[in-house]
């Protein structure tokens, strides 16, 4: 029995000692360079592409299965240049991967060169076919041998001392539209990869793309579970710095988990606080002149978020931008159909600091174009839609976003909030806030449902605005103090901005409650004009820059963009004001006119050149102002006043006929005026 056991043992250290001699042996044997025909040939077969193994072939057996190539080229299609290798090498290994478990020493790449062109007719020199094989007859009887299935392959277990790729060149020129795209010196560098174990990598490539070069950075810490299918990176950091003098960089920092089965993907990514303004101006992206120099000088975004592949939630999304902070919520319930939540809060945002400083020297605007009805684009061509209606069309979203302020064009809305919602083409969006001491609500919908033929309506109600706050953000308004109640209701369509304005519709209320003209004095007027009359010279010059009034209200009915009112009423103090005119909001043009009643005898403190006696108590003394918009002209309305007082004339005869019918001739020599 002994001597049976002896016979084995030295019959397995035989066996072993052979196989470790013919390991050592059969690299010396069998050169692999006798093999490069047959490596092309096998390469072409499989990928249609064409390999030269210019460079020795190195392999080895035991204790490490390896393998070493030097200067290889690949040839795209027609012969092009694809691809050109300096060196590779990798060694694994042999006793481990027999239990799935891949001990590698360290895998080195260097002077990788990939050479990628698009030609003029859209095709890649990558993009080859492989030779059709021929395929082999069945014999006939014998029916083809099934494929056994495979059974369930155990985890992998990886054992990598490190990584090393060097000298990583791709260059990509697109023919047809001429551009070329580089990324040279690229490295790869990793710590020791193990399962379940941390390791260090880093990417660094320098970037070429049109009138750009940028440095570019990608490094962590990654731990992966090849059984469980997860895998984890820490201290992720992905940067990139315009290769100038210094260069500001754009740099993702953050933590990413991912889950293989069911899939899922988490984790948290913020942009780094950087100087925007200084980025794009070293990226030669050109910004506008802005109002405040310091404009886009802190831009940060933090963001917590996972996903399924089918829906995305962000629990914390984080904006910070100069001294302006956003924070909130979002969640798309799916990908796929685009269906978006959301819901922000933020500080004092004042979008004035982004938009151009105001000049004196205003442009001078192109020579208006006629408008144009329905939804075609005026002839000019000058005009672009304004609405997008694609994009708007495929919209799904509820969301909502509130303010402590907001100023734009000089105006301040304190605590605005606003909702959006939005499906099947129909978009509507409430807004509310305070405004100059009174509140604004607001609603307007949209639809573009019909393509090209986009409809809008809007209403609002503004209640309790100071004029005399408000006259801050609208000098125009310094001339008028008071609390403003007005009710909109309007509706348009069309896609620009001229057809917008003529295809508007709709009415507008309003009401001023203890206001007053500041930079008018009516009782002035109306003695000027009944002086002019009498041909008489006013004596009084201190008249006083203001009247006030107890009420003032009205109504515009816009059509087709012209709005016309003809029952202003003002409750002055010893006068009423009625008016009437149209502002045309396609020329820019206002032409209305106002009329003096007087209450009494006699305008109280009137200049003595204006007295009046009771025949002109209740008459109408009219004014008138017209122009532009922004350059408007009051004044006496010399054409009503003669119509004015041709009916007092006419009124005086009717009296003197009626006192010879009546009784006793009265003295009517006194005349009109005293």
């Amino acid at each position: 029995m002994n001597r049976i056991l002896k016979f084995i043992a030295v019959l397995l250290a035989a066996v072993v000692l052979l196989g470790i001699i013919g390991a050592a042996l059969l690299p010396r044997i069998i050169d692999p360079n006798q093999y490069r025909d047959e490596i092309t040939r096998l390469v072409y077969e499989q990928s249609g592409l064409k390999v030269s193994i210019n460079g020795p072939i190195g392999w080895s057996i035991f204790p490490w299965v390896g393998l070493s190539l030097e200067d290889v080229s690949v040839a795209g299609a027609n012969n092009s240049h694809l691809a050109q290798l300096g060196s590779a090498g990798v060694s694994v290994k042999l006793i481990p991967l027999i239990s799935k478990r891949i001990e590698m020493q360290t895998l080195e790449l260097t002077r990788l060169e990939l050479t990628l062109v698009k030609n003029t007719r859209g095709q890649g020199n990558w993009q080859v076919s492989a030779p059709t094989p021929t395929e082999q007859p069945t014999p006939r009887g014998q029916e083809p041998s099934p494929t056994p299935e495979s059974e369930p392959a155990s985890p992998v277990k990886l054992d990598i001392a490190s990584v090393n790729v060097s000298g990583l060149l791709i260059s990509y020129e697109d023919q047809v539209s001429g551009q070329k795209y580089i990324i040279d010196q690229a490295s790869l560098t990793t710590g020791a990869i193990r399962n379940q174990q941390p390791f260090d990598f880093q990417l660094t490539a320098h970037i070429t793309i049109p009138d750009l070069v940028v440095n570019s950075l990608i490094s962590g810490k990654m731990t992966f579970n090849l059984e469980a299918g997860h895998y984890d990176i820490q201290n992720l950091k992905v940067s990139a710095t315009p290769d100038v003098e210094k260069g500001e960089s754009l740099s993702i920092v953050g933590n990413v988990q991912y889950q293989q089965t069911p899939m899922l993907v988490k984790g948290n990514l913020d942009v780094a606080e950087f100087n925007l303004a200084n980025l794009l101006n070293q990226i030669k992206v050109q910004l506008p002149p802005m109002s405040d120099p310091k404009a886009l000088n802190r831009l940060s975004f933090d963001s917590h978020f996972s996903t399924n592949g089918e829906s995305l939630s962000a629990d914390k999304l984080q904006l910070q931008l100069d001294s302006f902070t956003l924070d909130g919520n979002f969640r798309m319930n799916s990908i796929d159909r685009g269906d978006m939540q959301f819901s922000f809060t933020g500080n004092d945002l004042n979008l004035d600091n982004y938009l151009p400083p105001v000049t004196d020297n205003a442009e001078v605007p192109d020579e208006e174009q006629p408008a144009q009805s329905g939804s075609e684009p005026p002839a000019s061509g000058k005009e672009h839609p304004l609405i997008p209606e694609a994009m708007l069309r495929g919209l799904n979203l509820d969301g909502s976003m509130k303010l402590a302020s907001l100023t734009v064009a000089k105006f301040i809305f304190e605590q605005p909030s606003v909702s959006i919602k939005a499906a099947r083409g129909k978009q509507e969006v409430t807004i509310g806030s305070r405004f100059y001491q009174g509140t604004i609500d607001m609603t307007s919908n949209l639809d573009v449902r019909r393509s090209g033929k986009p409809k809008m309506a809007a209403s609002a109600e503004l209640k309790n605005i100071s004029l005399e706050a408000l006259s801050t953000a609208i000098p125009d308004l310094a001339s008028l103090k008071g609390d403003v109640n007005a009710g909109m209701k309007v509706h348009t369509q069309g896609q620009y901005a001229s057809v917008l304005t003529k295809n508007l519709n709709g009415n507008i209320e309003f009401k001023i409650d203890k206001g007053a003209f500041t930079d008018a004095n009516f009782d002035k007027l109306v003695c000027e004009g009944v002086a002019k009359v009498r041909k008489k010279e006013l004596r009084a010059t201190d008249w006083g820059t203001s009247t006030e009034f107890t009420d003032l209200s009205g109504s515009f009915v816009i059509k087709n963009g012209v709005a016309k009112n003809d029952n202003l009423i003002a409750a002055l103090a010893y006068m009423n004001l009625k008016g009437d005119g149209q502002v045309n909001l396609v020329d820019r043009q206002l032409d209305y006119r106002m009329g003096l009643n007087i209450r009494g005898e006699e305008a109280p403190d009137s200049d003595p050149a204006c007295q009046i006696n009771k025949d002109y108590v209740n008459v109408t003394w009219p004014v008138r102002c017209h122009g532009d918009l922004g350059a408007l002209k009051c004044g006496a309305d010399f054409r009503r006043l003669t119509e004015t007082i041709a009916e007092i004339a006419e009124n005086r005869l009717k009296q003197k006929i009626e006192d010879k019918v009546q009784g006793p001739v009265k003295d009517l020599l006194q005349g009109f005026f005293k």
